[in-house]
């Protein structure tokens, strides 16, 4: 664990990327699962961009609504990142923001590799309560 952090901490703090992190200490390659220039189909700066930011902070200031939509077979976020969303602008907001789990839902919102078409309904309904 502790070399995946190292790992981690090269790419998003010291704007290595993963290519270079690898360059530089070779016995860690297998760490490595995606791109040698980014992650997830995007480049290394867009998750060393996100890593600098406080989004907790960002989530403070937000007064808008909010439905947070979380698969339980997301692969990307994990259900307390999700959550922690949703209890952070109720906390300022008490009542704005609404977690939501869809059971086996993926990030990209597909159940079974097929778009979970029941979301649709629940995101009008919620957008609909919230015009009330």
């Amino acid at each position: 664990m502790k070399v995946f952090t190292d790992f981690y901490n090269l790419y998003l703090t010291k704007g290595m990327t993963p290519g270079q992190v690898i360059a530089r200490r070779p016995e860690w390659k297998s760490l490595w699962y995606d791109a040698p220039d980014g992650q997830y189909g995007r480049p290394a700066a867009f998750y060393q961009q996100l890593q600098a930011l406080n989004l907790g902070e960002f989530w403070q200031k937000v007064s808008a609504p909010v439905l947070v939509i979380h698969g339980s077979a997301d692969e990307v976020m994990s259900r307390a990142d999700s959550e922690a969303i949703a209890q952070i602008v109720n906390q300022l907001h008490p009542g704005r923001a609404r977690y939501m789990e869809i059971e086996g839902m993926s990030h990209g919102f597909t159940v079974k590799g097929r778009f979970y078409d029941p979301l649709v309904a629940a995101v009008l309904g919620w957008m609909k309560e919230q015009l009330q």
